[in-house]
């Protein structure tokens, strides 16, 4: 077999939600049902599971997950529900949440002791879970607007703070008095993605127009100007991870990132990175273990110390094994195109087996994606 031919035969799989499990990372699909493992160092891909009532066809179902006491806890985006799988038992549970039409639902999520706390995106609440009996606090937040717009999230000890993607504000809240308030940090005209503490300073990056700001956790804040080069781009970036003595941000679209670190001076330098794909996926952990993922399913792992880098990908069969009716993939086999042409692709196939006819009543009973949707809870 040659190269080419072989290389058709692997299907992609870009995640944004993932997390360290010991030498493992476990990430769900950004497009099917599927939960996978990543052995380190290696970078070896596995499947695990899939969620035995949802289709194959499942679009960011989810954007982040935690790794808990041997349980994978996965934080809803356009999922309905909670979903934790037991890594020991090989069993899902699901939590049931209100307003499970709402997409886009949590974005930023902590754990904190024996509970995860999930920041509303689109969502109008905080979610506060117990992991040991999953009964769920609602925090209703008075942020004045329909939703939170809560970002990334980063915890020192007790506290959390999370930016706020359609302005210069940051929410934090004592997760032990559950007290909360804002801050407005940077110019006016920012609009935050994400958040990133390198020990002694928080690095707050803009997702659309606006400035990089370095904050002390206090009053004390400064801003960078972006190089020409990419400060007219309409979309900059998805989010920072501290490495060492340079903070990269990652870009949000094609394209350059960009770095700060500190020069011989002492003085803080901006510098553009070379051209990539998107990143899609960034943690950073306690032990110094950094996973970033781009939108073509290369993997860049940082584990101790040293950078190694891999893709996500696996053979077709295992589509075969997990979701496929043999007799369907017989026949396609037969006439030359379970491979990957220009007419024939991947996705193609998973509709064929997945798909069903719209109906007037499906449309009419479709989801109501992004604000609107608050039209019907208020």
């Amino acid at each position: 077999m040659n190269k080419k031919s072989e290389k058709t035969k692997k299907a992609l799989l870009p995640a944004e939600a993932g997390t360290l499990a010991g030498d493992d990372i476990y990430f769900f699909s950004s497009d099917y049902n599927l939960l996978y493992r990543v052995h380190i160092p290696e970078l070896s891909v596995s499947v695990i599971s899939h969620i035995p009532c949802e289709k194959v066809i499942a679009y960011r179902m989810f954007r982040k997950m935690r790794y808990w006491k041997d349980k994978l806890i996965m934080v809803p985006s356009w999922s309905e529900k909670i979903w934790i799988y037991d890594l020991s038992s090989r069993e899902w549970k699901d939590v049931a949440i209100e307003h499970p039409q709402i997409t886009l639902k949590f974005w930023g999520s902590v754990i904190y002791q024996d509970d995860i706390f999930l920041f509303g995106a689109a969502y109008p609440a905080i979610l506060k879970v117990n992991l040991n009996d999953y009964s769920v606090t609602y925090l209703e937040i008075n942020s004045g607007t329909k939703g939170l717009f809560c970002t990334d999230a980063v915890r020192i000890d007790h506290m959390v703070y999370s930016p706020v993607s359609i302005s210069n504000q940051i929410m934090w809240m004592n997760l032990d008095t559950l007290e909360y308030g804002w801050k407005q940090i940077g110019s006016a005209g920012n609009e935050y993605c994400g958040i990133a503490y390198d020990g002694n300073d928080f690095w707050i990056p803009s997702w659309q127009h606006g400035k990089i700001v370095k904050w002390d956790g206090h009053i004390q804040w400064e801003e960078f100007e972006l190089p020409e080069e990419i400060a007219s781009r309409r979309y900059l970036f998805t989010g920072a991870v501290c490495d060492g003595d340079r903070i990269r941000f990652l870009p949000i679209q094609d394209g350059k990132g960009l770095e700060i670190r500190k020069d011989i001076s002492g003085k803080d330098r901006v510098t553009l990175t070379e051209e990539t794909k998107k990143y899609i996926h960034m943690e950073h952990y306690e032990d110094g273990t950094i996973v970033l993922m781009r939108s073509d399913a290369s993997l860049e792992v940082k584990w101790r110390g040293t950078w190694i880098k891999g893709r996500c990908e696996i053979d077709y069969k295992d589509f075969q094994t997990y979701f496929c009716k043999k007799t369907l993939w017989d026949i396609l086999s037969e006439k030359g195109i379970t491979t990957e042409t220009e007419l024939f692709e991947m996705n193609d196939y998973i509709n064929m087996i997945t798909k069903e006819p719209i109906t007037t009543n499906d449309f009419l009973s479709e989801k109501i994606v992004g604000i609107h949707i608050w039209n019907l809870i208020e």
